[in-house]
């Protein structure tokens, strides 16, 4: 007698518990690709590898940094897997020092005082992402309209105000101030954050200053500041003057985190360059300048490539400026850099 549910009896179970164990393990296939049992999908992971990545980066508050702001805002980071934490500073030189203490991973800064650093063996430096380049007007040198600089061949003997010395403002002046047969080793610079030098151009305690977008509308605005001359131009023209920058030891042990980083700014660097309205909007909101100054402030480019070439001015540059007894070689420095997948 045949039993129920067994069609041909006994002499069928064996192809029927074969035909069980084949769909089960179809089944456990199709799970496993799903990654719901450990396996892993593409599809389903950010590009980042889906990892818990975090990245403490610290930034001065200047026009510089737009792109990351606009990136951050619109979740790209986030989209890649990655935890941007973003720390204002008030120079460059804090941030290297805090990056070189282990309290901060990332730094925006000049290149000049980045490179400076390295070549102290204060920071091993990897450059991870370049960030501004500049345009007319968007460093510049400038004065009260009381003080008694009305040109650069003024400046021998009076005091600029500068965010760090042997930096990026110091050696603009130096190499334009050169180009025009100025002696700028009698400039007496005195150090202060960007946003302390309207008020010490105002009071008289220095006679100029090297400033930065937005600090330069600002104090024009604020003060009646007046334009010198632009430290970005003659043999500074179009010089790179900022990037983000990690420590070896960081990248080594952080190459997804890095290329989730350079994936996101790539998009913000993107809007940034074709929206200028959202680079205002995002300087209105981290640096706290009302839209008007934003909406008649200069601003510079942003790279969307890291080129160590381009760079190489840079160093170069301080060599000669007398900032380096030896060259650097920029391309040893240079992080590969993530592709970008098309949208």
């Amino acid at each position: 007698m045949n039993r129920r549910g067994i069609p041909g009896g006994p002499s069928s179970r064996p192809s029927r518990i074969l035909g069980a164990v084949l769909t089960a393990a179809a089944l456990m296939a199709s799970l496993g690709g799903c990654g719901l049992l450990g396996g892993s999908s593409t599809e389903d992971k950010p590009s980042g590898g889906g990892e818990n990545m975090k990245i403490r980066l610290g930034l001065v508050k200047v026009v510089d940094v737009a792109p990351v702001y606009i990136a951050h805002q619109a979740g790209f980071f986030k989209a890649e897997g990655l935890d941007l934490e973003l720390i204002p500073l008030t120079t460059s030189a804090v941030g290297i020092d805090k990056m070189a203490a282990g309290d901060m991973d990332m730094v925006h800064g000049n290149y000049v005082s980045m490179f400076t650093a390295h070549a102290k063996k204060v920071v091993d430096l990897k450059w991870v992402s370049d960030c501004y380049a500049a345009k007319p007007n968007v460093w510049m040198t400038m004065t009260s309209p009381t003080s008694s600089v009305k040109s650069m061949s003024d400046l021998p003997g009076k005091k600029v105000a500068v965010t760090t010395t042997s930096n990026l403002a110091d050696m603009t002046v130096w190499s334009v101030l050169s180009a025009n047969n100025i002696d700028a080793k009698q400039i007496k610079y005195v150090q202060m954050p960007f946003g302390e030098m309207a008020a010490a151009l105002k009071n008289g305690n220095v006679d100029a200053a090297v400033m930065a977008e937005p600090f330069i509308t600002q104090a024009a605005k604020s003060m009646g500041a007046v334009r010198v001359f632009d430290a970005a131009s003659g043999p500074t023209e179009s010089i790179p003057m900022a990037g983000y920058s990690t420590n070896a030891k960081f990248a080594k042990e952080n190459p997804k985190a890095l290329a989730a980083f350079q994936r996101g700014l790539a998009k913000g660097v993107e809007i940034a360059n074709a929206d200028r309205g959202r680079v205002e909007a995002a300087v209105q909101g981290y640096a706290g300048i009302d839209a008007q100054t934003a909406s008649i402030m200069n601003i510079g480019a942003y790279p969307s490539s890291l080129e160590a070439a381009r760079l190489q001015r840079v160093p170069d540059l301080m060599k000669d400026f007398g900032i380096l007894s030896e060259r650097i070689d920029v391309s040893t420095m240079v992080l590969p850099q993530a592709p970008v997948p098309a949208r």
